[in-house]
């Protein structure tokens, strides 16, 4: 996954005037990999791409609007994930 994606995404969600604010970093997680979710219990979001495998815990994730941070967790989370 590109950083420009993420920060698209990132930029996409936070001005969807439709997603609450507590709700962002979920939208984020889900445009960026939905297709890659095999579990969301109680907002620990689970990822896998074939040996890849991601863990996320979204009610401990850091505020929306710490962009740089969020979007280098982003990146972190999905590096070994192959977007199509």
């Amino acid at each position: 996954m590109f950083i420009k994606g993420i920060k698209r995404n990132y930029l996409r969600v936070l001005e969807d005037e439709s997603i609450p604010d507590h709700e962002k970093i979920d939208a984020l997680l889900m445009k960026l990999g939905g297709q890659f979710l095999v579990s969301k219990d109680d907002r620990v979001y689970i990822f896998k791409d074939g040996d890849a495998e991601a863990k996320f815990d979204a009610k401990h994730a850091r505020a929306y609007h710490f962009k740089d941070y969020v979007i280098k967790d982003m990146n972190k989370l999905f590096h070994d994930f192959n977007a199509d």
